[in-house]
């Protein structure tokens, strides 16, 4: 099982980059081969309604090789006003166009780790509608860790629910990413 983890945030000290790398480090325990990205390295200019293209923009080409030879990915975004970051939307929107649909039949985890009380999940539902019209299957439990400055503690999150929780949507994640595969 291969899957690419992708944290869509630009910070350095992200809270989602934090996230990521307790949900990678379960599904590598779990057996799964995971492919970190690195968010910064793929921008690409604004997606202005292009059509179907066989080459996307450099480094959007070598993400949607890494798509089509991955199963699935565990995606932690930020909430940006209620919804996704337009960097994240932009990515997605040149993915749309890629004549060899990168997206179809992948699997997808989606996390966010927000400093408010919400969880994110409002940008998480948002982000859900893309995914899903361009062919992925999205888990249906959604990720989303409140407060998560307070939370994030190390290479674990300091409620242990919340811990738990996670360990049971990532471990479950592959189960079913291996039964759409098989």
């Amino acid at each position: 099982m291969k899957l690419l983890a992708l944290a869509a945030s630009y910070r350095e000290h992200s809270l989602n980059r934090a996230l990521l790398d307790i949900a990678a480090a379960i599904a590598k325990d779990a057996g799964a081969q995971v492919t970190m990205l690195d968010y910064p390295k793929l921008e690409a200019p604004i997606y202005r309604g292009e059509a179907v293209v066989d080459t996307l923009p450099e480094p959007l080409e070598a993400f949607s090789l890494l798509l089509r030879g991955h199963d699935g990915m565990i995606l932690a975004t930020p909430e940006y006003n209620w919804s996704i970051p337009g960097g994240l939307k932009n990515i997605i929107d040149w993915l749309s166009v890629d004549s060899r649909a990168p997206l179809n039949g992948k699997t997808a985890l989606l996390m966010s780790a927000t400093p408010s009380m919400r969880g994110g999940f409002s940008g998480l539902q948002h982000l859900r509608i893309p995914l899903e019209t361009l062919g992925c299957f999205v888990y249906p439990q959604m990720i989303g860790i409140g407060r998560a400055q307070e939370q994030l503690k190390g290479n674990r999150l300091a409620r242990e629910s919340d811990q738990q929780h996670v360990q049971f949507c990532v471990s479950d994640f592959i189960r079913t990413t291996k039964a759409i595969h098989a």
